[in-house]
């Protein structure tokens, strides 16, 4: 029997040529970043019949195929690090991150434990152990996820398990636990809750304050009624930052409140967390040092390529508890206790890339310092816009902290709340449709709502400008 020899690797010479028109068109991303329209109009079906075609059978050209991506891919991509690209906490992307993640892959570590990927592994523990002390959690756990709302899994995973083992709740009785968030608490949080088996109701979602923040009062009242009721509290989940306002809870009262009553304290700092580097929010500091469990996400304020989130653990027990399972094709045979260390006893997944080295290089190559001036730059950048906001008459504030302003364009002849709705989601969608900026929607109670949000290293005072004449310009062009 013959047996056909298959190779999949390209001569060294190819590999140069190759890697340099990727390397080119890398760079014309990143331009794109910096100009031209923010997104590019274009209609799901009409995208979809430019790239359609029948599965291939036979080999093509390599060159060939990537220089579609040119045609086909570039043009249609939202640029997220475009400086008037006010959506969602996506970032502009370092790009010493996009070429650590290309050499990650040429490596191709899954990044399990010490033996399968000894360098990859130590290296993703110094990166969580840099980002622990970025944030002066000061904890002795943590993994590097896809994401916050990963790291928002596993920490609560981490709780739940925490309190039936502590609290003696027999198996399956998930169903007298209860967790306290906000309503405005992440919505990967009620979601990871749902999968671990806690009914809908036993998630309590509080009241806000005047300042969009968890109400402490409501908080202790309800703790209170619950433990009377025979309930048992398996987490209380602040936000350092919220997704609709950038709103940070009263972490420092929420501490002591948990600290009080023996209850697991998770925060989701996924997008403000890297804001405790600054001078103004450097007081989370303390209340991070009290927490059990710390998210936050590297591909957010810390300007690495998507997809990074990081899990903070006080305790590393709890996260061997709560994820360790033992199987004979998993078995660990090293007897030293730093070639013993599997990633996969901490965390769900048992492949995982090698997210580790984007983050370190990074931290290592640009240093917190240039790291905290870029996030200082966004603040600042956010209290400028609230100036605006406050100048203008037509523009009505409604809530602001970190890098995030939500407001609304309120005409003086138009008091109808849902004409009020009506012309501010005009605006929107028009800013969006012409491509030069671009913002994310929400809503706050019932007020439909302008949300800018900037995590830009690029974006500057002139782009905060054009982004009001604009909405100035859209609003008054509607009216008339």
């Amino acid at each position: 029997m013959s047996i056909e020899e298959i190779s999949f690797d390209i001569p060294p010479d190819e590999f140069r040529v190759l890697g340099t028109q990727i390397v080119e068109m890398m760079l014309e991303a990143v331009q794109a970043e910096q100009s031209g329209p923010v997104l590019r109009p274009i209609s799901g079906q009409h995208l979809r019949r430019l790239l359609e075609e029948p599965l291939p059978e036979q080999e093509g050209d390599a060159a060939e195929t990537f220089a579609l991506w040119r045609e086909y891919v570039l043009p249609y991509c939202r640029r997220n690090g475009h400086p008037r690209f006010f959506g969602y906490v996506c970032t502009s992307a370092d790009p010493l991150g996009m070429f650590a993640d290309a050499l990650a892959s040429a490596v191709n570590q899954p990044v399990t434990a010490w033996r399968s990927a000894p360098s990859a592994t130590e290296m993703e523990r110094l990166a969580v152990r840099w980002l622990d002390a970025l944030t002066g959690f000061n904890g002795n756990g943590g993994l590097l996820v896809s994401g916050g709302s990963s790291a928002n899994f596993h920490g609560l995973a981490c709780a739940v398990t925490h309190t039936e083992t502590t609290s003696g709740l027999r198996p399956g009785s998930r169903d007298r636990l209860t967790v306290y968030l906000s309503r405005e608490g992440h919505v990967s949080m009620k979601k990871a809750l749902l999968l671990m088996g806690l009914p809908p109701e036993n998630i309590r979602l509080l009241e806000l304050d005047e300042r969009r923040r968890m109400n402490t009062d409501a908080l202790r009242r309800k703790i209170d009624e619950d433990k009377a009721a025979g309930f048992t509290a398996a987490a209380v989940c602040a936000s350092a930052g919220t997704a609709n306002t950038g709103a940070i809870d009263e972490i420092d009262e929420i501490a002591e409140i948990c600290k009080q009553h023996g209850i697991w304290y998770h925060i989701d700092g996924s997008y403000g967390a890297p804001a405790v580097t600054t001078e103004a929010y450097r007081w989370m500091a303390d209340a991070f040092a009290q927490a059990d469990s710390l998210s936050l996400d590297p591909h957010k304020w810390l300007f690495v390529p998507v997809d990074t989130g990081c899990i903070l653990i006080r305790d590393e027990s709890a996260s061997r508890h709560a994820f360790s399972l033992a199987s004979e094709y998993t078995a660990i045979t090293q007897t030293d206790p730093m070639e013993q260390y599997a990633l996969f006893d901490h965390g769900l997944e048992l492949s995982r890339r090698f997210r580790g080295l984007k983050v370190w290089t990074i931290l290592k190559s640009r240093g917190l310092g240039k790291i905290r001036a870029a996030i200082q730059h966004d603040i600042e950048l956010r209290l400028y816009l609230d100036e605006r906001i406050e100048k203008e008459s037509l523009l009505e504030p409604l809530g602001s902290e970190l890098s995030i302003t939500c407001f609304r364009y309120v005409p003086e002849n138009l008091s109808s709340p849902d004409a009020l709705n009506k012309l501010n989601r005009h605006i929107t969608d028009t800013i969006i449709a012409e491509g030069h900026c671009y913002m994310s929607p929400t809503e706050l109670d019932g007020r439909y709502s302008l949300r800018v949000c900037i995590v830009n290293y690029r974006t500057r005072k002139e782009d905060i400008d054009f982004l009001i004449d604009e909405i100035i310009r859209i609003g008054n062009e509607a009216l008339s």
